[in-house]
């Protein structure tokens, strides 16, 4: 498509240079000429004469506000769009085109329904399938619905652990992209693991922990959902064994890879939670 936003060709190629996914950078390009379209209709200080530095924090909520009660955007699309706002503007601000940065104070949009982080991993193959999603975000909700943590992932040598997991269809065309996104960075690194750094410093060409938490904190403005790692390992475990209720704890054990002291506990917190449940029922 044909950006029509400003300084639209030098701000894609920084996308591409970046790494960015086709699909991602398409939705940059129409989150963007969006922006602008309703700025030029409904923005007079700017259509006057279409100055960057005319566009304030106010004309941003207004544009979120728009997209909320007048289209009925949801609230991850709401944030995945800010999300595309915040790396524009921030774009301009770096290269010094703008002196203020409209989307500095402005936060994504929490979810209000629970629900939503407690059954993450019933929209999990819909996840899988948002390539605006970094791989490596979308790697670690996988494999923690394969019972492993965070710690484990991240250990040199994991990646020999997948020859031993099943994947469905859905994941294995997950898998497919996350290999050729994988294929430079192992050449580069002449490492088979799977977290791997993008720009290499030191001998480690492993990503940390903490580097990790950096990529969900930026997809989880993307989705809308708060993307902790012992949150959602704990939210995938009580999912699960809420949906295996009847299965033989030692199968459960097996296929969670958990211990007898883990699964009781987990087990114990399902139980606390359905007690809230009740209470909060009756009390309707």
């Amino acid at each position: 498509m044909t950006a029509k936003f400003p300084y639209a060709k030098s701000f894609l190629a920084s996308l591409e240079t970046a790494g960015k996914q086709a699909s991602t950078i398409e939705q940059y390009e129409l989150t963007l000429a969006d922006f602008f379209n309703y700025e030029q209709h409904f923005n007079e200080t700017f259509a006057k004469d279409q100055l960057l530095a005319d566009l304030t924090e106010n004309d941003i909520q207004a544009y979120l506000a728009m997209l909320r009660e007048q289209r009925q955007f949801k609230t991850s699309t709401l944030n995945k769009c800010l999300s595309n706002l915040n790396g524009y503007f921030s774009y301009l601000f770096s290269h010094r085109i703008i002196t203020t940065l409209p989307t500095f104070t402005i936060k994504g949009q929490p979810l209000t329904n629970r629900q939503q982080t407690t059954t993450w991993p019933e929209q999990l193959a819909a996840w899988l399938a948002m390539d605006d999603l970094h791989p490596y975000t979308r790697l670690f909700l996988l494999l923690t619905t394969k019972g492993y943590t965070a710690t484990e992932m991240l250990t040199p040598g994991f990646y020999q652990q997948l020859n031993a997991i099943t994947f469905t269809a859905v994941e294995q065309a997950f898998l497919v992209k996350l290999r050729a996104y994988l294929q430079p960075l192992q050449t580069q690194s002449g490492s088979s693991d799977l977290f791997l750094k993008q720009r290499q410093r030191g001998t480690d060409p492993h990503i940390t922990l903490a580097a990790l938490h950096k990529y969900l904190a930026g997809d989880s403005q993307r989705l809308g959902v708060p993307l902790k790692p012992v949150a959602l390992r704990q939210d995938f475990m009580l999912w699960f064994l809420k949906q295996h209720r009847t299965t033989e704890p030692t199968e459960i054990m097996q296929q969670l890879r958990l211990d007898e002291t883990s699964l009781e506990y987990y087990q114990n917190l399902l139980r606390q939670r359905d007690l809230r449940t009740l209470k909060a029922t009756k009390t309707d």
